[in-house]
């Protein structure tokens, strides 16, 4: 009895023992005579179970099992008989497969690992094997000649040859598959002196594939480097074909109606990178990527890299998760390439390391090709070409920090980043940035979309601080295009923008195609070459960029609250610009709409620091153009090229500009400044300012605004206005006024002028020590203005001619007069420029008659009974009426009354027509009327002498209708 109680006590010892690893591994009978066998060994001193048997056809070799478990610290490995390539292991009992050890393959067969329930690879998993490795929860495996090699109906391979695997077949609800692997080693190419956490691994050059149900990766690891890795999620029943590529294995989804979910959490590396990065491929139905987990596929010798492909229904990165194809060798690297059907999320970890990442630290010189940080990046730091970026969605949203960047450091031309967005692409704190800081190129960033939004610090760029060219940026969005939101303690504005920072290459374009852009809040367009970021000035000898911008419908820039400080005038602004901070020349701005509406200290800009040229601006709107500014003098709103800036030089301690500002051409219908708004050319140094060119029907100036070109000591500007009217209401003004140099010319081809005399509008080509400019006006109608000479204007302020050649504001606008001149603030004939009325026009202080001031009242002459007869009865026209005495005068306030009676009741006259009235020649004399004659039609003539007849004045009524006396 006692030995059979210590049999016992020993069995039920045994059974409470934990599974080891010859219990964990157990073979099923479904191979018949050919049944899988575990035997115990050791490899590298570690237990194992040696995996034997199987069924071999041709260069197959098939294992089945009931239940298939690796213990921690235990192995598992498959035998490898001579000229088998492929080892096919299937799991039957329904129960999922956790792979706690060591898996392995002793020799160089590629192992593949199906299991319909579920794997499990935990923290120490590890892979041991020569080839690919793929594990799946298919039911089966199928291949060419319709054999099933399947979990679920399990039966032997047919005798006769198995040939080629061509998929895998899913059923309902296929498992999970779970990684935890976190197993470190150290990889000599990669990481010599440290450990390199590489979880689940495969040999250089060969493939890693987790295919299954939902694929959850948290702080688990996958390496293939220099090889594949494909992790798919399948959600519905059907067929994934396998595909031969020189890269390895492929997958092909095209069978499967829907797709599970594939989350990378914690720290989960995706590596595949090696001397020519492999590739990386995810597919599934919702992708997320959270934490710090990653994919990366960098190139780091001569062989050109592989991509990293995302396929899904919505895909998400978020927190501080990456995505990164870089090289660093001759090699080029791979592309980063999402695809979703629905919507693609970025979400970072905050506005300032976005601001670090993406502007501080290149701008401070920081080279940090590999950040690693919240975004997407392929960059190249050797002479291989950076990466692409090519995203398709419905919705793409970034936000709070996320960045897609494709820089080049070195002689290799950086990426392209591609985004087409069905729907729409919102940009909040984050950004899209394509440049180089060396020789190579820099890539180019197009936007497909029907609404583009860029806010809250948000910025699209494309820059350069080398020797490179920079790329273009293009958006193409049907719907709208709205940039807005500068937060106040950024130095960079919300916008999109070419540029130079210390480079000598050409600077990108900028190209926008939509139907309305809105450009608010600080935000901006800019290309420029060189920088300011706010109290740091870049200078620049590359070309600056053009701006074209077609809007179908309407362009609108509206501004923010300003600044005290000028050297935050930048972020106190919405603009549109193009600038050059250097010996590089500007370039253009194209606006092409229906409607421009520019306000609220916005402004179209095309200007030049130093010696570059700036560049023009050409404005065509096909309905109206309408700038209201805010009667400020730190930041009107307006349209304006320029050499020079005052603020500027303030606060950067700017020498005076020799480059030559550029010209300035509106066409449209309808122009009209509010408030102070501003269409200006001009120079503050010794470059040339511009010409402005206003083709309009109707142009209007109100409340202190003004269409000018101002010069120091370059060449005067000139302006040409061309339209039907021009209309300068309180205090606005023209002007082409200069310095030290000739005042401009100004050309006006109208049909009406109009100014109110008193409201202090002014025309004016004035200069201050130089000789006065020409105004030419050539229109027939003119009202309001009175043209002046420099005697008229010193005498009417009572200035000497030495206080009126001191005044530092221009002399007629201290006048309150409407006034047009052409003078110079120095005495001297010669120094005087002209004012020419063509002979289609008409000087308005010309062949006009005063009328006299002293004004006969005219109730005295106006008898107060019509029906009074006599010599006593007259009917007088006397007296101004209201009429101003001269032309030059304003419309007094009050008019002329007039006391009337009413007659007594009688025979109602005849009314004469309104048509063909009489009119007078400018060369007769007006005579009062002495009488009035009726014709037989009943039509009333004034005549100067008394008519004599039966149906003179005094005969209007039959008398027998008058009231007797």
């Amino acid at each position: 009895m006692k030995n059979k109680r210590s049999v016992l006590l020993l069995t039920v010892y045994v059974l409470l023992m934990p599974f080891t690893a010859q219990a964990q591994i157990i073979p099923d009978d479904k191979l018949g005579g050919e049944n899988s066998l575990t035997v115990a060994d050791t490899v590298n001193g570690k237990a194992i179970d040696r995996i034997e048997g199987g069924a071999i056809r041709g260069s197959h070799l098939f294992h089945s099992f009931q239940e298939f478990n690796v213990g921690e610290g235990q192995g598992a490995y498959f035998t490898n008989p001579t000229n088998i390539t492929n080892i096919f292991t299937r799991v039957t009992g329904g129960k999922t497969s956790n792979i706690l050890g060591t898996l392995g393959v002793l020799g160089n067969a590629n192992l593949f690992l199906l299991n319909p329930k579920g794997i499990i690879f935990g923290p120490n998993a590890q892979l041991d094997v020569g080839g690919s490795f793929l594990a799946s929860t298919a039911d089966s495996v199928v291949f060419d000649n319709g054999f099933l090699f399947s979990a679920t109906n399990p039966q032997a391979p047919p005798l006769l040859a198995v040939n080629i695997p061509i998929g895998l077949q899913f059923r309902e609800h296929p498992g999970s598959i779970v990684n935890q692997s976190q197993f470190s080693r150290i990889v000599p190419n990669i990481s010599p002196s440290t450990l390199t956490a590489v979880g689940l691994e495969v040999p250089f050059g060969q493939t890693l594939a987790l295919v299954g149900g939902d694929l959850n990766l948290n702080s688990g690891n996958v390496t293939a480097f220099q090889g594949n890795i494909l992790l798919g999620s399948v959600a519905s029943p059907g067929f994934v074909s396998f595909g031969l590529t020189p890269i390895g294995l492929t997958l092909d989804y095209t069978g499967i109606q829907n797709f599970g979910n594939i989350e990378l959490s914690g720290t989960t590396s995706v590596n595949a990178s090696g001397l020519g990065s492999g590739s990386i491929s995810l597919k599934g139905g919702n992708v997320t990527l959270r934490d710090r987990a990653h994919l990366i596929s960098d190139t780091t010798g001569t062989i050109d890299g592989h991509d990293i492909n995302i396929q899904a229904t919505q895909f998400n990165l978020l927190d501080q998760a990456f995505i990164e194809s870089g090289t660093s060798g001759t090699g080029a690297a791979g592309s980063v390439n999402i695809n979703a059907t629905d919507s693609i999320n970025l979400r970072g970890i905050g506005f300032a390391t976005f601001l670090r990442i993406g502007l501080e630290e290149p701008l401070a010189g920081i080279v940090n090709p590999f950040p690693r940080d919240s975004g997407i990046y392929t960059s190249t730091v050797g002479a291989g070409k950076g990466g692409n970026v090519t995203i398709n969605t419905r919705q793409l949203t970034l936000r709070d920090g996320m960045l897609i960047a494709s820089p080049t450091y070195r002689d290799g031309t950086g990426g392209n980043i591609a985004i087409k967005a069905s729907e729409s692409v919102e940009l909040i704190s984050s950004g899209f940035s394509a440049g180089s800081a060396a020789q190579g190129n820099g890539g180019t960033i197009e936007i497909d979309t029907n609404q583009l939004m860029i806010r809250n610090g948000a910025f699209v760029t494309t820059a350069i601080s080398g020797q490179g060219k920079g790329g273009d940026l293009i958006v193409r969005a049907t719907d709208s295009v709205v940039l807005t939101a500068t937060p106040e303690f950024s130095a960079f504005s919300t916008g999109l923008s070419t540029n130079s920072v210390r480079g000598t290459g050409d600077v990108g374009n900028i190209d926008i195609n939509t139907r309305t852009l809105l450009v608010e809040g600080g935000a901006s367009i800019s290309s420029t070459s060189g920088l300011t970021s706010g109290n740091r000035l870049f200078s620049s000898a590359s070309r600056g960029g053009n701006v074209i911008i077609n809007a179908s419908d309407s362009v609108k820039i509206a501004g923010m609250a300003t600044s005290n400080n000028p050297s935050d005038i930048r972020t106190a602004q919405s603009f549109v610009v193009s600038g050059a901070i250097g010996s590089g020349d500007g370039g253009d701005v194209r606006i092409n709409t229906k409607r421009l509406m520019i306000k609220d200290r916005a402004a179209i800009g095309a200007s030049t620091l130093d010696t570059g040229r700036g560049g023009n601006i050409v404005v065509n709107a096909a309905e109206s153009v309408e700038i209201i500014g805010s009667n400020d003098n730190l930041s009107a709103s307006g349209i304006a090229t320029g050499s020079g800036d005052n603020l500027f030089a303030l606060a950067f301690q700017l020498s005076p500009p020799t480059g030559r500002a550029g010209n300035l051409s509106i066409t449209t219908p309808k122009l009209t400044l509010k408030e102070g708004g501003t269409v200006s050319v001009g120079s503050l140094g010794a470059g040339n300012a511009g010409i402005i060119k206003v083709v309009a029907d109707e142009i209007s100036l109100d409340n202190n605004s003004i269409i000018q070109g101002t010069t120091v000591s370059g060449a005067g500007a000139n302006i040409n206005l061309q339209a039907q009217s021009i209309l300068l209401r309180r205090g606005s003004r023209i002007s082409t006024d200069a310095g030290t140099s000739d005042g401009g010319n100004i050309t006006l081809n109208s049909n009406i002028l109009l100014a109110f005399p008193q409201e202090n509008s002014d025309i004016t080509a004035n200069a201050r020590t130089a000789r006065g400019g020409r105004v030419i006006v050539n229109v027939p109608n003119i009202f309001g203005f009175t043209a002046i000479s420099r005697e008229q204007v010193r005498d009417r302020l009572g200035l000497t001619d030495a206080q009126l050649a001191e005044l530092l504001v221009s002399p007629t606008s201290l006048l309150p007069t409407s006034d047009i001149a052409a003078i110079s603030q120095t005495s001297g004939p010669a120094l005087q420029g002209t004012v020419i009325f063509s002979t289609s026009g008409v000087n308005p202080a010309q062949g006009l008659v005063e009328l006299p001031q002293n004004v006969v009242d005219p109730t005295t002459l106006i008898a107060a009974n019509l029906c009074n007869r006599g010599a006593g009865n007259e009917f007088t026209i006397a007296g101004r009426g209201g009429v101003p005495p001269s032309p030059n005068e304003a419309l007094g306030n009050t008019s002329a009354q007039f006391a009337w009676v009413e007659g007594a009741a009688g025979q109602q006259g005849s009314s004469g027509s309104k048509n063909n009235l009489p009119t007078l020649s400018s060369n007769d004399q007006v005579i009062p009327a002495r009488g009035w004659m009726m014709n037989s039609l009943g039509e009333v003539t004034l005549l100067a002498d008394e008519p004599i007849g039966q149906k003179g004045q005094r005969f209007w009524q039959p008398i027998s209708v008058c009231a007797p006396h």
